[in-house]
Order: structure tokens, then sequence, then C-alpha cells
């Protein structure tokens, strides 16, 4: 009798040790399992930069008129007019090169803008060039948003091809 007393008085001893152990083990190996499997069901938040901009600037080729289109824009006084064949950009990323395309519009307004405030003469010397591109670089930058720290995976350097000058009178 003695030792049936002392096998009950075990039981619930045993009972309550192996619950207190289930309480314990079978909410850590659900978080553990939630800790690794979690991120691969969402995903992670890093890496996702808002515009798509490198962390270091590459060289991409971005055409804003096609070779061959032939593009006219006014120049000083109304009289004469500049033919560009073609103006693409090498610019720092991928997000600046679908900006251009997006904003082609504006950087045409742009371009007029700039054109209509040369001479032929400005654009027939080697600095007169230099600043034209310049100026059109500034513009395409301002116009995507490449300015100040960004300006590197902007619009590096400007192509330009002017085929003729040509008198509307």
């Amino acid at each position: 009798m003695a030792e049936e007393e002392r096998r009950e008085e075990e039981q619930p001893k045993r009972r309550m040790g192996a619950s207190l152990i289930m309480s314990i083990v079978v909410p850590l190996v659900v978080s553990v399992a939630v800790y690794f499997l979690l991120p691969m069901f969402l995903g992670s938040n890093q890496g996702g930069q808002s515009e798509n901009v490198p962390s270091t600037p590459v060289r991409i080729k971005a055409v804003l008129i096609q070779q061959g289109e032939n593009q006219t824009f006014l120049l000083k006084g109304g009289r004469d007019v500049v033919v560009i064949d073609s103006l693409s950009f090498s610019v720092g990323s991928d997000a600046c090169r679908a900006a251009v395309a997006e904003r082609k519009d504006e950087i045409m307004d742009a371009l007029m803008m700039i054109f209509l405030s040369k001479d032929k003469s400005e654009l027939s010397t080697v600095p007169g060039l230099e600043l034209l591109k310049r100026q059109i670089r500034d513009a395409v930058n301002t116009i995507t948003g490449f300015v100040g720290d960004k300006e590197k995976y902007g619009v590096l350097d400007v192509y330009l091809y002017i085929k003729a000058f040509a008198t509307t009178e």
C-alpha cells in the first residue's frame, strides 16, 4: 500500500513536469520556425532604394533625339534654325534614363528655350558648343531631379550632332 501511495504522489509531479517542459518547448520551436520562415515569405526590405539608384554610378546611354530625326530648333532672332540630327546622353543610372524618357516633353521645351538664346555664330565654335552641352546637361539634370549629391547618377555627358544651320527667309 505504501508503494501505491508513493506512485500516486509521483504521477502528478511527472505530469506537472512534462506539461511545464511542453509549455516551454513548443512555443520555443514555433518561434524559431517563424523567425527563419517569415523573411522567406515576406522578403526583405533591404536594397529597395526608392529610385533604383545604384550604389556606384554606371554609364548608360539615353537617347532623346534618334539619329536621322532631324529635329529643328529656332535660334535667337527667329531668322535662323539649327537642325539636330541626334542628341543622346551618358547617364549614371537606369533611373535617370527612365526619367529622361518619361519627361521628354519638358526636356524638349528646355532645349527650345536654350536654343532661342543662341546665335548661329555661338554654335559654330568649340567653346560655344561646350557651353551648350553644359547647359543641356544642367537643364536635364534639373528636370529629372538629379541635382546635388545625386548628380553623379544623372546626365554625365551630352552627345550632340548638329547637321546644319538654315535661314527661315
